[in-house]
Parts: C-alpha cells; sequence; structure tokens
C-alpha cells in the first residue's frame, strides 16, 4: 500500500510539473497573435485556466465550411503565424488577429536549448530531422517553418502531405530524404514575398464571412468530373417521373407466402409487409423502387437513432429512413454512380463515379449537410434533389477520393477478432491496395500496394484472417486439388488461390501474376470462424479448414437443388439464395430450417453486412419496380 502510494504521488507531482511548465509557458508569451492567458486557479479538485476568447473559431472549424482558402488569405494566416512565437493550433478572435493556442508539450526555447531530442508531434506536420531524430541528432526551428509550410499546404488542400497513408507508414517515408513523395514550397524566413505582399484584413473578413453564411457563396468545388451529372439528362427525367408517381401511389402489399410464425421485433416494421420464412422474418421496406440498384447496407444515424436504408444504384447512392416508412420518400445522398458500400462506424465506403474509383464519406457530415439545406428549403426529397453537389475530395470534406484506387473492380473488407483490427482490400489495375482502420482518426489508411497481375475474372475475392498472422490473406479462388493433377492427403481436398498480404510490398515480383487453378470453380468464399471456411461449388456448400480439408465438427458440406447464388452465415446454419427464393439447412444435421419458393419473382440480395437486404423482381417483367426486404439480426464476428 504504501508503494502504491508513493507511486502514486510520484505520478501526480509529475503531471502537476508539466501543467506548471504549460502555464508558465502561455503567461511568458504575450502577443498579439498569441492566445492571451489571464490567470488561474484552483477550485472544487479542478484547475481553472482562464484565457483570450477565440469568437471566431479555428481554422479547421471554418475550412470544414467554406473549402480550401484562397492564396491571399492563406498568404496572410501564413505571415500571422511566422510573426507569432508559436503556432500549434490557430484560431480567430472577433478582433481578426490570428492567435495560436493549444501549446501541446511546452518546450522551452532558450540559447541553452538549440535543438530538441525528443519525438513529439504527428508524422504529417513533422519536418525530416524530426522523424529521423534518432538517426540526426535533433533538430532546431527549423522544423518549425516547415509546418508552416505543410500548414499552407493543408489550407489549400484540406489535407497534409501523406495524410492517406497510415501514421506509421507516413513516419517511415519522412525518415528517408530520397522518398518524399511532395515537393514543399516551404517559408523560409518573414521576408519572403508570399508574405511580404499586400495582405489586408478584408481578406479574413470574407473569410468569416464565407463560415457564417455558407449559402451566399459559392465556395465548394470539384476536380472530379466523375461527381457531374448533366440536367436534362433522360434518365434522370426518368427517375423523377417514376419517383413522382411512387410519391403518390405506394401501395403496402403483403406477400402470398407469408407463414404465421416468428416475427423479428423492429421499431418500423409496422407499416412495411412481413415476410415470414420459417423462423426468419424479412420486412419490406420498399415497394415498387426505380433504382437500378448494385448494393445495400444499413447504418444508424447517432444524433436520431434512426435507421437508414443506404442505397448504390446507377442514379447515385440513396437513403431511406427505416422508422419513418410513412414518409414513403427515397432521397439522394450522392450524385454519382455506385457499385459497392461498406459502412464503419460513422463512415460510407463506396467504389462510385465513372471511373469506379475507392471513396471515403462522412455520413454525419453529409446528413448534417442535407438537414441545413432542408431548413433552407420547404421539403427536399429525390424528386428535388435533382443537382449535383459540389464535393471537395479531401480530407475535411464530406467526401474523401482514396488515391491509387481508380478502376477499383473488386472490394473485401475483413475484420480480426483477435487483434479488432479492420482491413480493406481493393483489386485496382496495378494490383492490390490494402487499407487499415485507423480508429484515432476514424478512416481506413493505405497500409501497401502490391504490385500484381489479377485474373481477368474473379469471382472470389475474399480477405481470410489467421491468428497468427498481422494480415489477412486475399482468397482470389478456390478448386479442386485432384483436378489440377496434386496428390492431396484426401479426395475430398480443396486448394485456395492465396495472395499472401503479410509481406512487405516489395516482397511480391512488379507484374507476378495469379493464375486461378483448374477443375470446379467455386463462386464464393465465406470465413465462418478461426479455422472454418463455406465453399460455394454451384449447388454444394463445402465446410472445410484453412488447408482445404474437411471440417470435423461441422457437416462437410450441404447439398441443394438449385445453382446458389449467395451464401450467408447465421449462427447455427446458412442460408442459400437462388433466382426464385432460398434454403435454410442447419450446419450439423444438414436439416432444412426454412424455405421459400415464389416462381413468379427473380430475389438478388443486394447486402449482408449488419443486415440482409434483399430485392424481388417481377419474373415475366425484369425491368419492372422493385420491392426490398430487410432481415437483421446475422451480423458474424468474421
Amino acid at each position: 500500500v504504501v508503494a502504491v502510494a508513493v507511486v502514486a504521488a510520484v505520478v501526480v507531482a509529475a503531471v502537476v510539473a508539466v501543467v506548471v511548465q504549460e502555464i508558465t509557458m502561455m503567461k511568458e508569451c504575450k502577443h498579439k497573435n498569441i492566445v492571451a492567458y489571464f490567470g488561474s486557479y484552483h477550485r472544487n479538485t479542478k484547475l481553472w485556466i482562464c484565457m483570450e476568447y477565440c469568437g471566431g473559431g479555428s481554422l479547421q472549424d471554418i475550412y470544414h465550411v467554406t473549402g480550401p482558402f484562397k492564396e491571399k488569405q492563406i498568404a496572410y494566416i501564413c505571415r500571422e503565424t511566422l510573426q507569432s512565437p508559436s503556432a500549434t493550433r490557430l484560431s480567430l478572435t472577433l478582433g481578426l488577429c490570428f492567435p495560436a493556442a493549444d501549446f501541446g508539450v511546452a518546450a522551452e526555447i532558450s540559447a541553452s536549448v538549440a535543438k530538441r531530442k525528443s519525438f513529439i508531434g504527428t508524422p504529417y506536420w513533422m519536418a525530416p530531422e524530426v522523424a529521423a531524430v534518432e538517426k540526426k541528432g535533433g533538430y532546431n526551428h527549423l522544423c518549425d517553418i516547415w509546418a508552416v509550410g505543410i500548414t499552407a499546404i493543408e489550407l489549400a488542400e484540406l489535407q497534409p502531405p501523406m495524410f492517406d497513408l497510415h501514421p506509421m507508414r507516413a513516419l517511415m517515408l519522412m525518415s528517408k530524404s530520397n522518398e518524399h513523395h511532395h515537393t514543399l514550397y516551404l517559408l523560409s524566413s518573414p521576408q519572403h514575398p508570399f508574405v511580404t505582399q499586400l495582405l489586408t484584413r478584408n481578406l479574413i473578413i470574407e473569410l468569416l464571412d464565407m463560415a457564417n453564411n455558407p449559402d451566399l457563396h459559392s465556395t465548394h468545388s470539384m476536380d472530379d468530373n466523375d461527381l457531374e451529372v448533366r440536367i436534362g439528362d433522360h434518365r434522370q427525367t426518368d427517375m423523377h417521373t417514376h419517383m413522382q408517381a411512387y410519391k403518390y401511389a405506394r401501395r403496402m402489399h403483403t406477400h402470398t407466402h407469408k407463414t404465421h410464425t416468428h416475427l423479428l421485433c423492429n421499431p418500423w416494421q409496422s407499416p412495411s409487409s412481413l415476410w415470414n420464412i420459417m423462423g426468419a422474418c424479412f420486412s419490406k421496406v420498399f415497394n415498387g423502387c426505380p433504382l437500378k440498384i448494385h448494393c445495400a447496407v444499413t447504418w444508424i444515424l447517432p444524433k436520431t437513432r434512426d435507421q437508414y436504408l443506404i442505397l448504390g444504384a446507377e442514379e447515385g447512392v440513396y437513403t431511406l429512413n427505416l422508422n419513418e416508412l410513412h414518409e414513403d420518400t427515397l432521397e439522394k445522398l450522392l450524385p454519382q454512380r455506385c457499385t459497392w458500400l461498406f459502412v464503419m462506424n460513422n463512415v460510407l465506403m463506396s467504389v462510385s463515379g465513372k471511373s469506379s474509383q475507392l471513396y471515403s464519406h462522412s455520413l454525419t457530415a453529409l446528413f448534417e449537410q442535407r438537414g441545413h439545406k432542408q431548413q433552407k428549403q420547404s421539403h427536399l426529397s429525390l424528386s428535388t434533389n435533382r443537382l449535383t453537389e459540389r464535393i471537395n475530395p479531401r480530407k475535411y470534406a464530406v467526401t474523401v477520393k482514396i488515391p491509387d484506387t481508380k478502376g477499383c473492380r473488386r472490394c473485401s473488407v475483413a475484420r480480426n477478432p483477435h487483434t479488432d483490427s479492420t482491413f480493406l482490400c481493393g483489386a485496382v489495375p496495378s494490383g492490390l491496395v490494402l487499407l487499415l482502420w485507423y480508429e484515432p482518426l476514424q478512416k481506413f489508411m493505405q497500409l501497401k500496394h502490391i504490385d500484381i497481375r489479377l485474373p481477368d475474372s474473379l469471382p472470389i475475392f475474399e480477405l481470410l484472417v489467421l491468428v497468427k498472422d498481422e494480415f489477412p490473406q486475399l482468397c482470389v479462388g478456390v478448386g479442386d486439388c485432384a483436378a489440377e493433377g496434386r496428390k492431396p492427403p484426401t479426395n475430398q481436398q480443396l486448394k485456395f488461390d492465396i495472395i499472401e498480404l503479410n509481406g512487405t510490398p516489395n516482397s511480391s515480383p512488379g507484374n507476378t501474376e495469379i493464375r486461378t487453378g483448374a477443375g470446379p470453380r467455386a463462386v464464393q468464399a465465406t470465413q465462418l470462424d478461426r479455422d472454418t471456411v463455406l465453399i460455394v461449388l454451384e449447388k454444394t456448400v463445402k465446410i472445410v479448414n484453412l488447408q482445404g480439408l474437411p471440417s470435423k465438427e461441422l457437416a462437410s458440406e450441404l447439398v441443394f437443388d438449385f445453382p446458389i447464388e449467395t451464401l450467408i452465415c447465421l449462427q447455427d446454419s446458412v442460408l442459400a439464395f437462388w433466382k426464385h427464393g432460398l434454403k435454410g439447412m442447419s450446419l450439423h444435421t444438414n436439416e432444412v430450417t426454412q424455405e421459400i419458393t415464389d416462381e413468379s419473382r427473380v430475389f438478388r440480395v443486394l447486402g449482408t453486412n449488419r443486415d440482409i437486404v434483399l430485392q424481388s423482381t417481377p419474373t415475366e417483367d425484369p425491368s419492372a419496380m422493385t420491392n426490398l426486404y430487410i432481415l437483421t439480426g446475422h451480423e458474424s464476428s468474421y
């Protein structure tokens, strides 16, 4: 107990010392461009620090609204920054000066401390000599000049260089002087022509006006012509007509094969039709949808806890509030064509646009932006939301383009439950890109690019998690060992076509070609647990381990009487979807758990992340409008 008390006292003393150092530093920094320190006092076990109020907000808050700053605005900010002793966080006071705040760890600058040898800071703003401090022995005030230059780039492009890379990878590149990806034009002194030109306070008055009245300024820019939609396009006109008809003539429809058993309890199911399937329940959430849908996900808006269905279609990305189905409204969220969707926390990942590039979208920011517009308009629905939004594909913009992913044709996401890491892998023309979800920044960040030649056809593109490996493996095919002339331990062994992702990017030779094996080819691979994978081979589901050998704990195979289009894993069973229905089967006993067939409808699974989203179309009229259903509660840990 005494030892613990002593340790606690030492820790408290250290914390107090750091706080005192911070206060001392703030007290000594008196400059019009430094946030003023007025005093501090201790009350009710809390330390209160009184400082100058920056009513204009931080620059980060402002460019969330305005987008990239103009060149002269950046010059003005840089000039004011260079005139201040410190500038780790820039804010605007109502007097329109630029106080720097948030010193972080105060490092006292004196003649006796010419170089700092501590590793403190964020890699993206870090000078090379700071990143390589152990190798180069230290750094001086020039690293702050570098940081000002990075800030200038950030204000122009809304992100510093290499911001799409994982911090550790960015740090590695920063420490190698011959591997910089960007030429940085930095300000060497306050006498640089960039900051000595005529710069008036009107530049900042305009900036504040833009931030406070965004609707009065045309501030958004677009550097991706993929996001353009021409007014008067015939397809858009047809969509307007269809949705107007849907808005006023939607009919509630009860499926003819509805049974009387178990119902899922959904807060939004009362206005919708329920399609019960011997223990599973699909809720019809939309009748007569005119969109040409490729994919779908669900998401819960944190502010209201409303659940939304998000649809990726030829016509764009649309949302439906599942808690307000009586509103009968699909709303356009994004205008570009979308073929793949995935939601991670409050971030929507998509493959979108004419060039099929991977994008990241802030869902909360998109909904806030839409809510702001709804306050300005009497009502906003799909029929009125026709014009393309100007979206800045940058870090602080609502939509961010993921570099080096143009022409992305397949994506796979896998979570490693042992390390709680989530990976995203994309197939691009030059090979593979592997991204990792980085929780502090709430974004997927690039880990590596593998230069490899992929097969023309990728019916399987699935990440498989191995307990022993840091990164997952990528499966691009499954075949029969015997069909390839190999001598497997058993005739039932399958061969996985694997691309190893755990080596360094340089370990994969350039232009390496992956060829899939011979024999019957699988159409889907799904990892059930740490050593069990389900392989779909036309009408059969093989249950094998990661070596391709039949499972010893579960049934070795499940046989169906139809070609399987999509297989979904539930807790102890699977749902196999085909053209005219589905069948459920136990993984342990091969017993049929549920079944439905409707020859009059063609069914297609649109999404399986969190909730199963199902679409049905009349068999006799494939071009007719579709119905949408949702089944919840099947999520797996893999």
